[in-house]
């Protein structure tokens, strides 16, 4: 009879066993889910010869320690609970934190590093399931893979042509990830309603629309294809200059004048303001001077000024998103 016993629980083990799969060098997990993604292979976030690669990622499901490099995921997971995903040791980037999430910069969370640099040294002793990264930590790939024995890693980085397929995108690897938890599912139907109510109203406007980030004294001008294109590409503003950037990608927006601006003359200016979304010192004043003032958008108080957290700091999250859109909406009320 003990023999009997005995087999069958080695039997077990052996089913068990050959159910598991093997993520990383030291850990063994019961299930897991494959997700197709871009990632990068850098040595440095400088490094100019950075190259990029569509891989098939595995990763555990219901991770219990994450660590997080990207603001706009923490948004996601804080929005659905992190108890409720089973979540049970967290890591994030402590600087700069938005207010909102400030709930998770206390001791009890490990200090991950900084958006552009992990900190090894806490990653090795927290001992994450799952790493997510984002655009301002891609070059880390390769060398987390090196140093926490081969961890699975969610890239979360935003398309920003498309910026909201590519937040649809991250909610379902996030779904598929954490259970098929159905809020994933619900946060998607809201943005893409949320979103259209505001692109027919700017359909219907047609309004010239200027992006501008002050920072300081500076101010510079984004277009389509920059890293704001949201609000032309999906919720359809008519660029006042569709050739920002002689017509590359403007990603990083091109340092325009008070002088280019009264010669535009949009209708519409939203600004992002840089120096406030860093900490400092709000800069959106620079603005109000008669160049300025005698452009259309002045003229008809359509100067709107954005939440810089949800924008620079934490785009790419549910409820940042939620902020976006109101941000634009609120140009016609």
């Amino acid at each position: 009879m003990k023999k009997i016993l005995f087999l069958i629980m080695v039997m077990s083990m052996s089913l068990f066993l050959a159910a598991c799969t093997i993520v990383d060098d030291t850990k063994e997990y019961p299930e897991t889910v494959t997700i197709t993604q871009t990632v990068t292979h850098a040595t440095s976030s400088t490094d100019t010869e950075k190259t990029t690669e569509t891989v098939e990622e595995v990763i555990p499901t219901n991770p219990k320690n994450v660590a997080i490099f990207d603001f706009g995921a923490l948004d996601i997971l804080d929005h659905v609970g992190i108890e409720t995903l089973g979540i049970e040791k967290l890591a994030i980037v402590k600087s700069n934190v938005p207010s909102y999430l400030s709930k998770y910069n206390v001791d009890s969370v490990t200090n991950a590093g900084t958006l552009f640099e992990p900190n090894f040294d806490n990653l090795d002793l927290f001992s994450p399931d799952l790493v997510i990264i984002s655009s301002r930590s891609a070059w880390t790939y390769d060398k987390l893979k090196a140093e926490l024995g081969g961890v699975a890693v969610l890239n979360v980085a935003v398309n920003n042509t498309k910026y909201l397929e590519s937040v649809e995108n991250n909610l379902d690897n996030l779904k598929a990830i954490f259970g098929g938890n159905e809020a994933f599912d619900t946060m998607k139907t809201t943005l893409q309603t949320k979103t259209a109510e505001v692109k027919l109203l700017a359909q219907m406007s047609n309004f010239k629309t200027l992006i501008v980030m002050t920072n300081g004294d500076d101010i510079s001008g984004y277009g389509v294809g920059s890293r704001f294109s949201f609000i032309h590409n999906e919720l359809a503003f008519t660029a006042a200059d569709a050739n920002f950037g002689n017509g590359d990608a403007n990603t990083h927006g091109d340092i325009i004048s008070f002088e280019y601006i009264q010669t535009l003359n949009p209708d519409v200016i939203f600004v992002v303001d840089r120096a406030a979304a860093i900490g400092g010192e709000a800069s959106t004043g620079v603005l109000d001077n008669a160049l300025v003032n005698a452009t259309n958008a002045a003229q008809n108080n359509r100067i709107i000024v954005l939440d810089s957290i949800a924008w620079y700091i934490v785009s790419g999250g549910y409820q940042s998103t939620l902020t976006m859109i109101n941000d634009t909406k609120a140009l016609f009320s």
